[in-house]
């Protein structure tokens, strides 16, 4: 009884903190001299941009032996008090994960320099000698496919889901799939449907469903929940593209590749450096020079468009080299430059 009364009391004052889930994550970090790393979320884990920080930290923890604790479904109002809870339970490096969050992460940085913040995308600008921006700058990768699906389609009409309008991170990697397709197929319908979320699978799959019936036959799935409508009663109706970590083996039958976005070799670097007392403040993006930004083709599509395989590998070492480039800002610019502008098909 005393028990259940105690579980009580903790439930409600967390009902009463908004239900943020660090309160009972930060009772359970032991004493340790260990570096500790924090991650906060806003959305839930399963969300494939959080999948990518939270596997690349699962990794540093078990190869570079630190302390990882996370939060989820943080909203922004909740960041800061959050950020300065596990400043207080003495936490050395703080990876506040959303756009949402950069506002700060420019704050605390300046007041807490023994403190490392790393900030996934944003517009900061005090990086002082403790703050780094990482970021999902996929647009080497979604060019590549964005010109397999121009490739692909029977009906010259394709299509992404994505979360809401507007320029950022998930612009240029969406401006790179059309750039892609545009390249093979200057003439290629394109539609974008918003779910106007970060993360709402059932939306997402309401807004496939539409641009099935539309004609699309290729989706560049950017939010998760696509694949459900692209097959039926076992007849595959439209291809898709995984996003950001690995779904090919989601739905075996609809997803050619994925576009993948490795952080650990940032999250890798990063810890190591704060650690060492060499870390260097400033931008982070994937590349797929370095390798951590690339394309995982299936098996499904290796096997049974081999051609177009031998196609889409054979473009990878222009797009690394710089050899085709893209308009940015009314300059000529290689693919790894971002193109952050809002999408215009």
């Amino acid at each position: 009884m005393k028990t259940s009364v105690i579980l009580g009391i903790v439930l409600v004052a967390v009902v009463i903190l908004g239900g943020a889930y660090y309160y009972y994550t930060l009772t359970n970090v032991p004493p340790t001299t260990q570096f500790k790393v924090a991650a906060i979320y806003v959305t839930p884990i399963q969300e494939d941009w959080n999948q990518v920080l939270h596997q690349a930290l699962l990794k540093a923890r078990d190869n570079l032996g630190i302390v990882y604790n996370y939060s989820t479904s943080v909203s922004e109002s909740q960041c800061e008090a959050v950020a300065r809870e596990y400043i207080d339970n003495g936490f050395d490096m703080i990876f506040t994960h959303s756009w949402g969050f950069w506002t700060t992460s420019d704050l605390l940085a300046p007041q807490f320099p023994n403190v490392t913040f790393v900030q996934g995308s944003g517009l900061n600008e005090n990086f002082g000698n403790n703050l780094a921006l990482y970021d999902n700058m996929l647009q080497e990768a979604t060019f590549e496919a964005g010109a397999v699906s121009a490739k692909l389609s029977k009906t010259g009409h394709i299509g992404v889901v994505g979360p809401m309008p507007g320029p950022g991170d998930v612009a240029s990697l969406i401006n790179g799939y059309i750039a892609g397709a545009k390249s093979v197929n200057s003439s290629i319908e394109i539609d974008i449907e918003y779910i106007n979320s970060w993360y709402d699978p059932n939306a997402a799959l309401l807004r496939a469903q539409f641009l099935i019936d539309q004609g699309v036959d290729v989706i560049y799935s950017e939010r998760t929940g696509v694949y459900e409508a692209c097959e039926q009663d076992n007849v595959t109706v439209c291809y898709a593209f995984g996003n950001v970590v690995d779904q090919n083996s989601w739905a075996p039958n609809v997803v050619v590749g994925s576009v993948i976005w490795d952080l650990y070799p940032t999250v890798s670097q990063l810890i190591t450096d704060a650690r060492n007392g060499n870390f260097t403040s400033g931008i982070y993006y994937p590349s797929m020079q370095d390798g951590s930004a690339y394309v995982k083709w299936s098996d499904m599509f290796k096997t049974n468009f081999p051609e177009l395989y031998s196609y889409a590998t054979g473009l990878e070492p222009s797009i690394m080299n710089g050899t085709i480039t893209w308009i940015v800002d009314n300059q000529t610019v290689p693919l790894s430059t971002p193109n952050m502008g809002t999408p215009q098909p």
